[in-house]
Order: structure tokens, then sequence, then C-alpha cells
């Protein structure tokens, strides 16, 4: 009876430390992840948000330690192995960045996150062909992702190709008609 009473407050801490997460409070959410790996330091999920938590705050090191632990204890936590890429970008290690992606995709073909972040980064190299190709592998995924979509109607704005950059805004337009950056770069693509 102690462990499930135990167990069931390791989940009220959980629920109030996602909380926070989902109202943009990191720095609220920290103690309580923390306050849960005193308990159970295998916690992958705290262990990933706590991470999460510490790349909001650009803290990307300590972040990338917290998905180190995620993926000592399981190899193949999709998610921690994306974030650490992202970390490691903001970071400005761009080829270790890609190497985590990669190997994201390489677990998951059809994870779109990863394809996604790998086509940001490419665009930050200004490497704006490899970055259509990735966000058209995340579309292919998830062809719903607004951001996704949104995203490369920028990167074909930025490599001139205006008729394409306008189809993307036009159809989160038409989907979404409260997207208001899509109407604003809808807007710079006609002016062009």
């Amino acid at each position: 009876m102690i462990f499930f009473s135990s167990k069931e407050k390791i989940e009220d801490l959980i629920y109030q430390a996602m909380s926070f997460m989902e109202k943009r409070q990191p720095k609220d959410a920290i103690p309580l992840f923390k306050k849960i790996l005193k308990k159970d330091p295998q916690n992958v999920v705290a262990l990933h948000n706590l991470g999460l938590a510490l790349n909001q705050l650009k803290k990307y090191q300590d972040a990338i330690t917290c998905f180190e632990k995620v993926t000592d204890i399981d190899p193949k936590y999709i998610a921690a192995i994306n974030n650490r890429g992202i970390a490691l970008a903001e970071l400005g290690n761009t080829d270790d960045a890609f190497k985590y992606y990669d190997k994201a995709i390489e677990i998951n073909p059809k994870y779109a996150a990863a394809h996604y972040n790998k086509g940001v980064l490419y665009d930050k190299l200004l490497q704006h062909e490899e970055a259509i190709q990735s966000l058209d592998m995340a579309l292919k995924c998830d062809s719903g992702n607004v951001n996704t979509v949104f995203y490369k109607g920028i990167v074909l704005g930025k490599m001139k190709k205006h008729e394409e950059a306008l189809n993307c805004f036009e159809n989160i337009s038409r989907k979404h008609p409260k997207h208001l950056d899509a109407f604003f770069h809808k807007g710079i693509e006609l002016a062009e």
C-alpha cells in the first residue's frame, strides 16, 4: 500500500509539472521534475521533460545530460534523441545534431519531428534545397502539420520560389483562417 501511494504521488507531481510546462513556465516545472527524480531516478518521463524545460531556459548542456540519461535507460526513446539534436544545434554543434536527427529517423522513419528539425537546421545553414527535402519528408509523415507547411513556405520564399511559397501560405489560410502569420507572409509573397 505504501508503494502505491508513493506511485500516486509521483503521478500527481508529473501532472503538476506538465501543467507548468503547458503554461510555458519551465522554471516552475524543474523543481517538481527533480523531486520526482529523487524518488524515482529511472523515471524517463520526468527526465525527458526536465531536459525539455532546461532546453527552454537555454541550458542546453544540462538538457543534453538529461536526454543522455533517458537514452541510457531506454536507447530507443525517440523524443529524447530528437531533442538532444535540438540542444546540440542550439550549441552550434550541427554535425552531431544531424547525427541525432538521423538516429531518430533510423529508429522510426515516419518520425516527422526529426525530419522537420533537420529541415530547420539545413535552412539555418542556408542549405535550402536540403531543407525542402527534409520538410517534404516531414509532411509525408504528418501531412496536416501547419508549422511544417508554414516553414516550407518561408524556405521557398528565401529560394525566390514565390509562387510555391504563396501556395503554402494560401493552403494554411484556407484551412486555418486565424493563422495571421500565414496571411502576413501571403502578402509578402504577393508583393514579390
